[in-house]
């Protein structure tokens, strides 16, 4: 799962693909929340074996997606993506939420 801030602006992924494309790729973002499906025009480099992917989205706090990022017909990468304005390494899936006892 890849943590994302909410932006309005470009956004870099990094991942270890299952290859490495020789062509264009397409970034397919799919929100678990509204069931929409998203295709931002995307760039890639590949930087000491991993892959970086770029493209520009705007992410609301809290969202969650599918991220599917092919080349023709191949998948190259596939996994989902949370929202968050909180550290990575802070994340509490309840924080901000109080239980009664």
């Amino acid at each position: 799962m890849k943590v994302i801030t909410p932006t309005t602006g470009n956004t870099d992924i990094t991942i270890i693909p299952r290859f490495y494309p020789t062509t264009a790729v397409v970034v397919s973002l799919f929100n678990e929340a509204s069931q929409v499906t998203t295709t931002p025009a995307a760039t890639y480099a590949i930087l000491n074996g991993e892959m970086v992917v770029s493209f520009t989205q705007t992410f609301v706090d809290k969202d969650k997606h599918q991220i599917k990022i092919t080349e023709g017909t191949n998948v190259v990468y596939r996994g989902k993506t949370i929202t968050t304005s909180q550290e990575p390494q802070d994340f509490k899936l309840t924080e901000g939420l109080y239980y009664y006892e």
